[in-house]
């Protein structure tokens, strides 16, 4: 079942780039009407010029073109594995990964991880799992980059008690969201990591006021 995640943030590594959200909707339309609401408040304010995109549900909002500071509300499909009837029901989690620096999601032009662009959405089709998420995050960073060891287990911990997690790195930022599963039940193992993901706190306080923004 496809999904449909709202970016939400600066462009690149201006101020608050660790701070870029992702709102889940169970179908376009919501997707849509989410975005057209986030781009009425930023229109409503000073700024220089909005920029469409021509071949992807994205807008630009460039709220001071001197000083590179640029808003992006993007929509992207999104295709779990793990969201649908007994698979539902899984512990496992997947993950949606935004790259910071580029403006797209990962994986752009990576084979059979490909970000494909069909009729103006893109289409994110590497969903990595827990484990699967850390082995990425290790070759996002190689042999040459340079993490704060604390960072990067923070990086870890935001895996499997979080619903969102950030690795800040020399020239690597990306965002992780995990997916939610809006098409089934919960079983107990599920249970106990969605009690564990209700005590996150910051993420709580996000999604409340994007929930009552979306009234």
């Amino acid at each position: 079942m496809k999904i449909y995640a709202l970016i939400h943030g600066v462009c690149g590594t201006a101020e608050g780039y660790s701070e870029t959200e992702c709102y889940f909707h169970k179908d376009k339309a919501s997707a849509v009407k989410d975005q057209s609401q986030w781009l009425s408040v930023y229109t409503e304010a000073p700024h220089d010029e909005v920029i469409i995109s021509a071949d992807r549900d994205e807008f630009l909002i460039v709220r001071n073109d001197d000083e590179s500071d640029v808003v992006i509300l993007r929509i992207v499909e999104v295709n779990p594995t793990w969201d649908t009837g007994r698979d539902a029901d899984n512990v496992i989690a997947e993950w949606f990964c935004w790259n910071q620096m580029d403006n797209d999601p990962m994986y752009e032009d990576a084979g059979d991880r490909a970000v494909r662009h069909i009729d103006g959405i893109s289409k994110g089709n590497y969903l990595p799992i827990d484990m699967g998420l850390i082995q990425e995050s290790m070759e996002w960073l190689g042999r040459d980059s340079t993490i704060d060891l604390e960072m990067y287990q923070e990086f870890v911990a935001g895996v499997y008690y979080r619903s969102h997690t950030f690795i800040d790195a020399d020239d690597v930022a990306i965002h992780c969201y995990r997916l939610p599963k809006f098409h089934g039940g919960l079983n107990t193992n599920t249970k106990r990591r969605e009690i564990a993901l209700s005590e996150d706190i910051d993420f709580n306080e996000v999604h409340e006021q994007h929930k009552q923004f979306s009234k």
